[in-house]
């Protein structure tokens, strides 16, 4: 059985939101603790956070139901905190795969990412599909860890994941394409023009 890990990244610091996106009221609870609701009962003690603006008020949220990796370079971008979680990881223990996903993407359910893992063969990476390119959340086999560990800016891993010299799998994911990056974005999601599918 592969052994996986699971990656939110939740270190940004939401300029467009206007700051602690990752605390905003998502159903009752911070948006950072809905993502966590739904990863956990699938990796367990395998689930990681990246965290970086506004950790010390974040890592109240967390508690112990996620390992947190403090990427001190988040300003650069989502690619370094990619690479910091990839190198937190690593140091932490063995894995076959990871899954990174955002904290913002908040119509994903745990049968999405449980669809990416069923896909999962432990060579081939599995992306999520919508707004016809594929994205995260997203599953890597170890292979592509050190390609990971080298990302940089704010893409993240779109440049890996729409690479055409890379082997990519691909599941329509609709729910993915709704993420939370301004306040009326919020709106839209607290007055349910939004639907998770």
């Amino acid at each position: 059985m592969m052994k996986i890990a699971g990656l939110i990244v939740a270190a940004g610091e939401s300029t467009r939101f206007g700051g602690r996106k990752q605390l905003a009221d998502i159903n009752g609870k911070p948006m950072l603790e809905h993502a966590i609701d739904q990863l956990r009962p699938i990796f367990n003690d395998d689930l990681y956070v990246v965290l970086g603006a506004f950790r010390d008020e974040i890592l109240s949220v967390i508690g112990n139901r996620a390992k947190t990796i403090a990427n001190d370079n988040w300003q650069s971008g989502m690619g370094s905190s990619i690479a910091a979680g990839i190198a937190g990881i690593c140091a932490a223990g063995t894995y076959d795969g990871l899954l990174i996903a955002l904290a913002d993407q908040v119509g994903l359910t745990r049968n999405d990412y449980q669809k990416l893992l069923n896909a999962f063969d432990g060579s081939h990476v599995i992306a999520s599909r919508y707004k016809e390119m594929n994205g995260v959340p997203a599953l890597f086999p170890a292979a592509y860890f050190p390609e990971l560990s080298k990302l940089d800016g704010a893409r993240g891993a779109q440049q890996v994941l729409n690479s055409s010299s890379h082997d990519i799998s691909a599941i329509a994911m609709p729910n993915a394409a709704f993420d939370i990056d301004t306040q009326d974005d919020l709106k839209l999601f607290a007055n349910r023009l939004f639907e998770p599918g």
